[in-house]
């Protein structure tokens, strides 16, 4: 049984460290932009005020954070003598779902730029140090600041950005990944699911006058399954010099994660996005896309998910 610790502050300024957690539920994925943890635990000596307002919630498993966000959910209870926590929550990255730029050109972006330039986001959140600039972003209407982040990744290197550890923004495969290679003898589980509902067959992009039919792409998966499903969209002006490249851009994102592969493992290993993984008799050693674990009395399971998509070499 791995070590397991949650640590919460109140709006007060308290923090509160305990260890009698009675289940879990973590889960982390390439293209959601923030860690998520659902968690019941057991104040055994009964330390918390029943009024407490908690802000943030630190989970760690063999003395390492996995997550650190804020409360989207509480509730504290004392039943027969006993007082237990539930506590649903998402990692300080998922703010920049809920915050958007002015829309229109932005400049010599950078990452840096982009995450210190705009508003005044907690601490918690960091990204690597990647000096790049890319010559311009277009910011749509209504459209978050991941949105801006995606693009500014795809411009740059052609790839999709993603969380590393708790809440640190990475725009490409880090170096130096780890890789933990699983025999049969280890796998609880392994399988295949499909996803095809959001795969595009055509898109039919106007051109900068508005003319419909200019730009014209269709996606080879769609035909092979036989999906039929055109889209009219208008100009996107992210990609001036490379129309085409909007479109490219677009089908990845509606297909992104349509097929995987995963493995179930009894037990909790650092393995992170963008780490390596295989599966003995399954699949050789591929990047990681997703991770869940879970855990109650009985111990805990990792699974662990690679995906076939349009970004999966990237």
């Amino acid at each position: 049984m791995a070590d397991i610790l949650v640590m919460l502050k109140t709006t007060e300024g308290d923090n509160y460290s305990l260890d009698g957690i009675t289940s879990f539920t973590f889960k982390k994925d390439k293209y959601t932009p923030y860690t998520r943890l659902s968690l019941s635990v057991q104040d055994y000596g009964g330390i918390i005020p029943k009024n407490a307002v908690f802000n943030r919630v630190s989970f760690f498993i063999d003395h390492s954070m996995v997550h650190d966000g804020l409360i989207d959910t509480s509730d504290h209870r004392t039943q027969k003598g006993a007082s237990v926590l539930n506590i649903s929550s998402r990692s300080f990255t998922s703010l920049l779902l809920d915050n958007q730029m002015i829309p229109g050109i932005h400049s010599n972006m950078t990452l840096e730029r982009l995450m210190t330039e705009y508003y005044d986001l907690p601490v918690q959140i960091k990204w690597e140090n990647d000096a790049s600039v890319c010559s311009y972003i277009y910011v749509k209407e209504h459209r978050s600041m991941w949105d801006s982040v995606v693009n500014l990744g795809y411009k740059l290197y052609g790839t999709y950005p993603y969380i590393r550890s708790a809440n640190t923004i990475y725009l490409k495969p880090h170096s130096g990944a780890y890789t933990r290679k699983f025999m049969k003898r280890e796998m609880l589980a392994f399988g295949t699911s499909v996803n095809t509902q959001g795969i595009i067959s055509d898109f039919h992009m106007q051109d900068i006058e508005g003319n419909y039919d200019t730009y014209n792409l269709t996606n080879p998966d769609a035909e092979e399954l036989y999906i039929v499903r055109h889209k009219q969209i208008p100009f996107d002006r992210q990609y001036l010099d490379d129309p085409s490249e909007s479109m490219r851009l677009s089908f990845n994102l509606t297909s992104k994660a349509w097929k995987k592969r995963y493995i179930t493992v009894s037990g909790y290993y650092p393995l992170d996005i963008n780490d390596y993984t295989g599966a003995e008799g399954f699949f050789e050693t591929e990047r990681i896309c997703g991770v869940a674990v879970s855990g109650n009395s009985k111990g805990i399971q990792s699974t662990y998910f690679v995906y076939d998509d349009n970004f999966h070499s990237l």
